[in-house]
């Protein structure tokens, strides 16, 4: 018995007809075609993954923030001039001067428990929070008026650095950097409180 020509031509050598290797072929492409898709994705996740991981690194290495506290602070080019004050000047009374601190360093708290020192040492003092321009143990910014102000905080903290800016009036910043430690003892301050501050520098000495 003869079979057929069709027979002939859609016969393969494997017992399958060319219809069922072309399908097979179709799904082996589309097969590779999915999975080059899934590889491509799973490839971006791990680089958005790597990414989150980097920002929370970074996130975690700030300064811890304070409970209640104020957003970061900025400060600009020292543009401004130091007001002289008049040459035998003492501080300015504790009272008189508005203290806000701000938090420098990974000691969580550390603003709020010297913000609680220097109120009861008689300071104004404004919302503690964080910083990152602490770039010394301890440093003092202040406005064109407001040196003696920053004279007085300076009597708690001797070795701080001073920076200044266009800020108005007696308010003043407590930069507290890696390097703070603790306030000067209550008594030693309160005796510099009564002691001639140190000139500016190009201000009359007398």
């Amino acid at each position: 018995m003869m079979v057929p020509p069709s027979s002939h031509r859609d016969a393969h050598p494997y017992g399958r007809s060319s219809d069922d290797v072309r399908r097979r072929e179709l799904r082996v492409r589309r097969t590779r075609r999915l999975r080059a898709v899934q590889l491509a994705i799973f490839s971006l996740l791990v680089i958005v993954l790597l990414g989150v991981g980097v920002y929370a690194v970074g996130e975690f290495r700030r300064p811890s923030a304070e409970q209640g506290v104020i957003a970061q602070k900025s400060y600009g080019e020292e543009e401004a001039e130091v007001t002289c004050p008049d040459p035998g000047a003492v501080p300015l009374p504790p009272g008189d001067v508005t203290v806000t601190v701000l938090n420098g360093t990974s000691r969580g708290g550390l603003a709020g428990e010297v913000t609680e020192q220097l109120s009861s040492r008689g300071f104004t003092m404004g919302d503690a929070g964080n910083t990152k321009k602490a770039d010394s143990a301890v440093t003092i910014v202040y406005g064109p008026d407001g040196y003696l102000a920053a004279q007085s905080v300076r009597t708690q903290v001797p070795d701080a650095a001073l920076r200044l800016d266009d800020r108005e009036g007696a308010e003043v910043d407590l930069l507290l950097g890696n390097g703070f430690s603790e306030l000067a003892p209550e008594d030693d301050a309160a005796a510099a409180l009564e002691d001639a501050v140190e000139m500016p520098e190009g201000c009359p000495t007398e």
